[in-house]
């Protein structure tokens, strides 16, 4: 939780933060690194936003889904995980099927819950999202989502 005179406030991951190139060749079964965010000097990063809530009411949201250029849509695995700066893994943040996170691209209350998660990351430390597809794809960026609710502290 934020420190005393620290400043909190909503904000929200999308694919041009966690995915770094316009076409990631995923492969089935195992984990491909999408992209990562590093967290910027003066800030502290948590996913998610507000507390645990019922599926209507709940304050943060994530949403993904992730398609090829045609675009055919790509299922699998998400994973998101907090690393050092030195690229260690700390945590494993979140691992959530696509068939979760793709529920409804505009109605909020459908898609999943995400409350603010109780780890925040601070300076230099990176979230790095990884994808692991249920058959051999190259995802593309522009035709893929992220939506995914932060809660971001000005330190």
């Amino acid at each position: 939780m934020a420190k005393r005179g620290t400043e909190m406030y909503r904000s929200a991951f999308t694919e041009a933060d966690l995915i770094d190139s316009a076409t990631v060749n995923v492969i089935a079964g195992q984990f491909v690194k999408l992209g990562e965010y590093q967290v910027q000097a003066g800030e502290m990063i948590s996913t998610g936003y507000g507390g645990q809530s019922g599926q209507e009411s709940a304050q943060g949201r994530i949403f993904m889904k992730f398609q090829t250029a045609t675009p055919t849509e790509i299922k699998g695995m998400v994973r998101l995980q907090a690393y050092s700066p030195q690229d260690r893994p700390i945590e494993i943040i979140g691992e959530w099927r696509t068939e979760l996170l793709n529920t409804n691209a505009t109605d909020r209350t459908k898609q999943l819950p995400l409350p603010e998660h109780l780890v925040a990351l601070t300076e230099d430390k990176k979230f790095v999202l990884e994808f692991k597809a249920d058959a051999d794809a190259a995802l593309d960026k522009a035709n893929s989502t992220i939506i995914m609710d932060i809660t971001r502290y000005t330190v």
